[in-house]
């Protein structure tokens, strides 16, 4: 397939490398509510056999709500944990008939010729899965022999390390991951399994690596790429294929049996080729299980789109393969998440900047905070212009300091690059747009500078104002930096001297009672003003 990414304006270059990949779902959910004036704080919890994860609340005037992931607390626990073990599912979806494949679930008590001997009554092709696996780990379909069920019964046990698992008969057809907010379907998406398409020129292995850098330009993909191992191995060599092999071309060639994108699936939005069975089987999903208010569930349909099979609930579903499709239209669930949670905030304002989780992910992690607020945006209109501007080799070090001084005395936000040679960029937002028409006359007449271009800047802006070259300036800005460094550090040492030295004296001595009566007065004044 080809891939063609089309992103939501307001995302665009607004999901930094902290919040890519497994993240995604948390960063984005987090980011609406913040874009719209929400307290957001971050916090770190022990959890999953007392691992460190990163949680997140969001509050307004009257109520807070806390999330993990793209679950927030109107999900019960009780809900959490029924999804949380496949085999629970399973039995509150055939309690209220919801279609379910047919199988049986095999604790390790139970030794391993009952269960090839079920599976042998059951009929191949086969599934093999762990009660409690996710991201598809330990999930084996479409097993057609009995050495080959035996094998993966052992390696799910022994090598996996999972006690429980799951035996059914396989399920022919497209799966798609719907995902349901109450009594609504909000969009569905087909996950194909990681492929390569051929060209006629390149291996099997160059495809992949191209593959690859297509996937980094994803912020949900940048971590979730095509790994050669076993599996592909295997797969290749029974389609009698190896890795060196050069695919004819426009020649379709599956990598991978399941369609996990965490092993290099690809997601494409299919929310209007729903049909009205499908949304209500999705819909019948959540109802069976207790407390289950917005997840998202794995359906096998049929080729007529009129029936569906589930496969599993997730009471905490990734985000990024809906907002951020490989083909499709993307879907914006952060913003119903927020609007379900927080309704009083539809139609608010939404600011177009985003907040540094990059630095934020890092001291929850390392465990140098317990918890950190994010500094709230300002919830008014922003104005925002970008400029590229000539400026002297010898003067950009001083251009640098001096637009980063202006800006950050008038709150703006932006950046500052140096592209190449003598040309920089400057991007500006404010909420004042004289403030701009100010540092543009700046520019023109206190520096005697040429704006060869000047533009309108409408996109996400990283809150703050960062002069990018600052991690490459030249051997003499970095000598002057040091010099300046130095010289603040000796004017330090002399004030601290000159400080002891006026505390020792006997002028302070004498002088120490008229001190503690002046501050005591300007205590009662403010506790007088504060009354008043």
């Amino acid at each position: 397939m080809d891939i063609e990414y089309k992103w939501l304006p307001h995302l665009d270059g607004a999901i930094p490398s902290a919040g890519q990949g497994k993240r995604i779902s948390t960063y984005t959910v987090a980011l609406e509510g913040w874009r719209r004036g929400l307290k957001l704080k971050f916090y770190s919890a022990f959890e999953d056999g007392n691992k460190l994860k990163v949680r997140y609340s969001l509050s307004n005037e009257d109520r807070t709500h806390h999330f993990q992931l793209s679950m927030g607390d109107r999900v019960s626990d009780e809900a959490f944990k029924i999804c949380d073990d496949k085999d629970l599912t399973k039995q509150f979806l055939k309690k209220e008939n919801v279609p379910v494949p047919q199988g049986e679930m095999f604790g390790i008590d139970k030794p391993k010729g009952e269960l090839i001997k079920y599976g042998l009554a059951l009929g191949f092709p086969l599934v093999v899965k762990p009660t409690d696996g996710n991201a598809g780990k330990g999930v084996f379909a479409n097993i057609t022999t009995e050495e080959e069920l035996s094998e993966v019964v052992d390696y799910v046990r022994e090598e996996l390390e999972f006690e429980d698992v799951i035996v059914e008969k396989y399920v022919e057809g497209e799966e798609f991951r719907i995902y349901v907010l109450e009594d609504r379907v909000l969009g569905a998406m087909n996950r194909v399994p990681a492929n390569i398409v051929g060209d006629g020129i390149h291996t099997i292995r160059e495809l992949i690596h191209q593959k690859n850098a297509q996937r980094k330009l994803n912020p949900h993909l940048t971590s979730r790429l095509i790994k050669i191992d076993r599996e592909i191995e295997a797969i290749l060599e029974e389609k009698e294929y190896e890795l060196n092999s050069i695919p004819k071309k426009d020649e379709v060639i599956y990598l991978r049996e399941k369609s996990n994108l965490s092993t290099g699936g690809e997601a494409i939005d299919v929310t209007e080729e729903l049909t009205p069975e499908l949304e209500k089987i999705a819909i019948d999903a959540g109802k069976a299980i207790p407390g289950l208010s917005h997840y998202g569930v794995d359906m096998i349909v049929s080729d007529d789109r009129k029936k569906g099979v589930i496969l599993e609930v997730n009471s905490r579903p990734g985000l990024g393969g809906h907002m951020f499709p490989g083909q499709g239209k993307p879907r914006d669930f952060a913003k119903e998440i927020i609007d379900y949670y927080f309704p009083e905030t539809k139609g608010k304002y939404r600011s177009n900047l985003y907040f540094d989780f990059d630095s934020i992910l890092e001291a929850v992690m390392s465990r140098s905070v317990e918890d950190i607020n994010v500094i709230p945006p300002p919830l008014e209109p922003l104005y925002g212009e970008k400029y590229v501007i000539q400026v002297d080799k010898e003067f950009t070090y001083e251009f640098r300091r001096r637009i980063r001084r202006q800006a950050i005395k008038r709150e703006m936000h932006g950046y500052l690059e140096q592209i190449e040679g003598d040309i920089v960029t400057v991007v500006l937002l404010t909420t004042e747009p004289s403030d701009l028409d100010k540092i543009k006359q700046i520019i023109k007449e206190k520096m005697k500078l040429n704006i060869l271009e000047e533009l309108e800047w409408n996109k996400p802006l990283l809150m703050g104002f960062k002069t990018t070259s600052d991690t490459d300036l030249s051997k003499s800005e970095i000598r002057d930096l040091l010099v300046e460094k130095q010289q603040l550090e000796r004017d330090y040492e002399r004030i601290e001297k000159r400080y002891a030295q006026i505390q020792k004296s006997r002028f302070w001595r004498i002088t120490s009672p008229l001190r503690y009566v002046i501050h005591n007065i300007k205590l009662l004044i403010r506790t007088i003003l504060s009354k008043d």
